[in-house]
């Protein structure tokens, strides 16, 4: 097991001392609890938004929050976050789909055989 120290002012003792008094439970527990629920609500945010902007992928940001996979999909639906989408990749696929030639998808196939089979726009000259 792990310990953490660090300070804290005066002001933030005594509301943590509030709060661990009205809660029943001592300073130690309270801002464990707290500081790790605010640390886990954090984790989430920022996976959410690294997500977003494509800095990490799906499986990473999953992992990231925490949750399970079907919580951590259902967030991304609650809040509207569609996978980000990989421009280059989706251009580099247009080119390589315009530069397909039927003797590449076909191959040891006649063109004439394979026009047949397909509506093939005319060639220009």
């Amino acid at each position: 097991m792990k310990q953490i120290n660090f300070r804290v002012s005066d002001d933030e003792y005594r509301f943590a001392e509030e709060l661990a008094k009205i809660l029943g439970k001592s300073v130690p527990v309270v801002v464990k609890e707290y500081g790790l629920k605010a640390l886990h609500d954090a984790s989430i945010e920022l996976a959410l938004e690294l997500y977003k902007t494509n800095k990490i992928g799906l499986k990473q940001a999953w992992k990231m929050t925490g949750l399970s996979f079907h919580e951590f999909t259902g967030l991304l639906m609650a809040r509207s976050i569609d996978p980000p989408g990989n421009t280059a990749l989706v251009e580099r696929s247009i080119e390589s789909a315009r530069a397909a030639r039927l003797e590449d998808l076909f191959p040891g196939k006649a063109k004439e055989d394979l026009k047949k089979l397909i509506r093939v726009p005319e060639e220009s000259t």
